[in-house]
């Protein structure tokens, strides 16, 4: 399910988003884990800004880390 527009989507259609090593990283395999639409930057947008990616990571990301990942899906 998408973090952002909270839709059931098949995994094909979905990028995975992981809390790994102290920072974020796309695609990762281990590490807690969520899950955004695959080229929709209005799902990121919305998963970011309401906070939704920080509670599904359940850690807190700072305003730096989380305008580098807006920056890495063109959001």
């Amino acid at each position: 399910m998408c973090v952002g527009c909270r839709q059931r989507r098949p995994t094909s259609q979905l990028i995975r988003l992981a809390w790994h090593e102290d920072d974020v990283r796309l695609g990762a395999k281990n590490g807690r884990g969520a899950w955004v639409c695959a080229g929709s930057p209005a799902c990121v947008d919305e998963a970011l800004k309401g906070g939704r990616l920080s509670k599904a990571l359940r850690t807190a990301i700072s305003p730096a880390r989380l305008a580098g990942l807006k920056d890495s899906f063109g959001a």
